[in-house]
């Protein structure tokens, strides 16, 4: 008999390091072997002001320096070359500050999956160390994902763009922003020294602890100036005219963790009516066997369960999380996070759900909270149930009246979200030059799923979720056969409709972590109150037709 796993309510605190031989130090306690100072305006190697030196088993920056002067910034960089590790160390702010920072924060930083090593700031990710702020995010001539406030105007005072754990309601932010700052988390500094630690998978993810708490997530990292994901480099520590000591710098390198089919589950659900399961399948990649514990964590993880068949995973095995949704607060977007395993060894996946109290009418939600339950960073024009109908383009929409394929193969058609009267609804193309309707498929209706007309990724009639078709070389349209009136990306085509645009559309570059090229979400509105979220399509493959 199989031994169903329960669900431990709490935070999944990493190990701190210890006298397990698998972790090593990176400071000897004695001096610098193995680093390098970099200094500002000075060759790699030099510090013939002894900027850094080692005092009382610490690496101490600035410590026989005179408060008076202006100091240079720089760095020490660790001569290995690092993937997926797991790094603690300890650091402690000193007295002395000095210009040109005299009068600011004191502020330093760990940083990582470092290049270019030779200047002052390397090409890296930061998890920075300062007054109030340590553990908070920099993207230094490198690029990544993570989840940003959803209500800045709301968001805590202090330094950056604010951000907000995704368990905890963070939406997906997009990346291409160079020495893009997140912060704001909730502050875990304390007087005296303080445990930092940071578990890094490759390009994959990455996880900021402080004292024991968890600050931030973020990953998917990859160049901001060149392509290719960023998947290794060198970590340096900063020194920042604020006098600081760093000690117990060690570091265990880790193997692949547990492999997840997805790292976002989105899920809905209407209050008193069955919903459907979502399921999250991982392997363990590795020769050993892994632990599949659950844990669920985040503002609403009282509104997720989840199950696994197993708790430990065999070398080469798969296993099989089911997740269910029930809303206990009302409607709305809800946040949770899903740990499998262990943070070093297992997987994280995001949770969303969306809840509703009744079906249709008012009782729907907003287009702007399905895209962010979608893993989307998007502005649809508004977090309103209604939206502008007269305006060419709302939000970050553009104006794509017609699409031509952008590259060999089909046009790929998944539905997102369906939030309409039931019943099965036709979609498909009409070519340019054209008024004909080419059936690409149909949503399917309610008597076959019983909330396939109000929830996330709606099914299709046939049962599949997606659909594709071979797209005209003139050109095309896409539209909905609704049940008042059909709705076209292109407003000049008829239509029965009272409003100026029946369909919103909107570039689409990141779906749930994945990036994605010659991608839009279109957004069909089948009545008049200019939701846009009656059917919510993915076009993959195409782009706008000249």
């Amino acid at each position: 008999m199989s031994l169903r796993l329960a669900i431990f309510l709490g935070s999944c605190v990493p190990l701190a390091a210890s006298a397990d031989p698998s972790w090593r130090p990176l400071f000897n306690g004695k001096d610098l072997a193995g680093w390098t100072v970099t200094v500002d305006g000075r060759a790699p190697g030099e510090d013939p002001d002894r900027f850094v030196q080692v005092r009382d088993g610490a690496i101490h920056m600035y410590a026989g320096t005179d408060p008076a002067e202006e100091v240079p910034f720089g760095v020490i960089t660790h001569e290995g070359d690092f993937s997926r590790f797991h790094l603690v160390l300890e650091y402690r702010w000193m007295d002395k500050k000095f210009a040109p920072r005299k009068n600011a924060l004191r502020d330093a930083g760990l940083l990582y999956h470092a290049s270019a090593t030779d200047k002052v700031w390397p090409d890296s990710v930061e998890y920075q160390i300062q007054e109030g702020d340590s553990g908070d995010i920099v993207f230094i001539n490198e690029d990544g994902l993570t989840w940003a406030h959803p209500d800045p105007d709301r968001a805590p005072e202090g330094q950056g763009d604010p951000g907000l754990l995704p368990e905890n309601g963070g939406v997906l932010r997009g990346g291409g922003v160079n020495y893009a700052y997140i912060g704001r988390f909730p502050e875990h500094d304390q007087p005296g020294w303080n445990r930092v630690e940071v578990i890094v998978h490759a390009g994959e993810s990455a996880e900021h602890w402080l004292n024991g708490h968890l600050r931030a997530r973020l990953g998917w990292f990859h160049h901001l100036a060149r392509e290719g994901e960023l998947t290794r480099g060198k970590i340096c520590l900063q020194l920042e005219a604020a006098e600081i000591q760093y000690r117990n710098i060690e570091v265990r390198e880790l193997d692949v963790p547990l492999q997840p089919d997805k790292r976002l589950l989105p899920l809905s659900a209407v209050k008193g009516h069955p919903s459907r399961a979502g399921t999250v399948t991982v392997r363990n990649p590795l020769d050993r066997p892994l632990s599949t514990r659950l844990s669920l964590t985040g503002k609403d993880a009282a509104a997720f369960t989840a199950v696994c068949e197993t708790m430990t995973l065999g070398a080469g095995e798969s296993a099989e999380v089911e997740v269910r949704f029930k809303p206990g607060r009302g409607a709305g977007r809800y946040s949770a996070g899903l740990q499998v395993g262990t943070p070093e060894e297992g997987t994280f996946v995001w949770l969303q759900g969306i809840g509703l109290e009744a079906f249709e009418g008012k009782n729907e939600p907003p287009l702007q909270d399905l895209v962010h339950a979608l893993g989307i960073p998007l502005d649809v024009g508004g977090k309103a149930l209604e939206l502008d109908t007269a305006a060419p383009v709302i939000g970050d929409g553009v104006a794509v009246p017609w699409f031509v394929r952008a590259e060999e193969g089909e046009v790929r058609v998944t539905p997102l979200a369906r939030f309409s009267p039931p019943g099965a609804t036709p979609f498909g193309y009409v070519t340019r030059g054209s008024r004909e309707l080419a059936e690409v498929g149909k949503l399917a209706d309610s008597s076959v799923v019983g909330d396939a007309h109000q929830c996330l990724l709606p099914p299709l009639q046939d049962g599949k979720a997606t659909a594709g078709f071979e797209a005209p070389e003139e050109g095309f349209a896409f539209y909905l056969d609704a049940h008042q009136y059909t709705s076209f990306t292109d407003p000049g085509l008829p239509t029965e409709a009272k409003i100026a645009h029946t369909a919103r559309v909107y570039p689409v570059t990141c779906l749930g972590g994945r990036t994605l090229e010659n991608a839009y979400l279109i957004g069909f509105e089948e009545a008049a109150n200019g939701d846009y979220q009656d059917a919510v399509f993915l076009l993959e493959n195409v782009k706008p037709a000249r």
